[in-house]
């Protein structure tokens, strides 16, 4: 396998839409190492009557060694280290760890704390620097190492490519506290080369989970339960311009809910590129929640980006927040997200 396709190819799988890890040494067969970092401040007045400073970092490292020129062994372990985050806040938090095998052209097969393919969908709508993507929100109530549907523990998972259309199945075993008994899930994209007109992208995604019967008092309070998720999107581009549309709904029902809980929402983003230097932003996103805290997300969130070099640039938002924080249950993200606030962020980030 040439030097150059595994030290993309690595970044690549591993980042999931973050900026690519930097190969830092290779070795005469092609094995790598490879490093990222994100450090991070902004000021904003979300969640606070007045402004207030925030840090957030992340580190990560990995790399392959090469078996043969067909076949690699990667593996990446990445944390947040005191994010801004009130629910992160002073902590070394997991994003991804896991192991795996590239088999070049027959796919990747990775295990542990994946990056999921649902992140192929939730790209459309996750292209600001200083606002959240409802997708999922509900999947913290079925698996308590769930980041909505980013990441969980005990990911079985294999992506591969054929042409134009990428995808990606898994099967999710969790944790001893988690406790998964037969969660899966599947996503598919394929890109249409419009040629002079740009390339339109749809993707489709499915993720079902369902927990046994409780095992430990850690999973308890989320034992016989059943999630099922579901969305399908596009995203077009045509030089420096990127459109995205998506829809997603996921239910969860079961022990300690009442009915079915439902979430449906959808999401428009517009991305331009004026030149080299300055990047504009501006989406809507809504949610609406029956059968649980009946909340309902409906925000507006413009954004500037000035890029400082290729990898580090300054930031402005301004999210607008016409929602509802239920009159339910109590919601599920009230303790960090509220609905009916509007917040702003001004921030500086680096990359390395």
């Amino acid at each position: 396998m040439k030097k150059t396709l595994l030290a993309l190819a690595v970044p690549a799988l591993l980042m999931a839409g973050s900026a690519s890890a930097a190969t830092v040494y290779t070795a005469e067969d092609g094995s790598t190492i490879d490093v990222y970092s994100r450090l991070g401040f902004n000021i904003t007045d979300r969640q606070e009557d007045d402004a207030v400073g925030n840090f957030d970092a992340r580190i990560g490292l990995g790399g392959s060694q090469v078996v043969n020129d067909k076949v690699s062994v990667i593996g990446w372990a990445e944390y947040s280290v005191g994010a801004a985050e009130q629910r992160n806040a002073g902590e070394l938090s997991p994003r991804y760890v896991w192991a795996g095998i590239d088999g070049s052209e027959y796919g990747k097969v990775t295990f542990g704390r994946v990056a999921s393919g649902i992140i192929m969908l939730s790209d459309i709508g996750d292209v600001f620097a200083a606002s959240d993507v409802v997708l999922g929100r509900q999947m913290e109530l079925i698996d308590n190492s769930a980041a909505q549907t980013f990441r969980q523990d005990g990911t079985l998972q294999y992506q591969n490519s054929f042409g134009a259309f990428d995808m990606s199945v898994a099967y999710i075993l969790g944790n001893s506290e988690s406790n998964q008994d037969g969660s899966y899930n599947a996503v598919g994209r394929y890109t249409f080369d419009l040629g002079n007109a740009g390339t339109l992208a749809p993707v489709v995604a499915y993720q079902a989970n369902s927990t046994g019967d409780a095992t430990s008092p850690d999973n308890a309070a989320t034992a016989n339960r059943d999630y099922t998720f579901w969305g399908a999107g596009l995203q077009y581009k045509l030089n420096a311009l990127t459109l995205g549309a998506m829809y997603n709904q996921d239910e969860i029902e079961g022990q300690g809910i009442s009915g079915t809980s439902k979430d449906k929402s959808y999401e428009l983003t517009a991305v331009y590129n004026i030149n080299d230097d300055w990047t504009a932003r501006a989406g809507y996103r809504a949610l609406e929640n029956t059968g649980g805290d009946e909340a309902e997300y409906k925000d507006t969130t413009l954004e500037v980006q000035y890029h400082l070099t290729e990898r580090s640039s300054i930031y402005t938002s301004y999210v607008m927040r016409n929602g509802d924080n239920g009159t339910g249950n109590s919601n599920i993200w009230s303790g960090w997200n509220d609905a009916e606030e509007d917040y702003y962020h001004l921030g500086l980030r680096y990359e390395f």
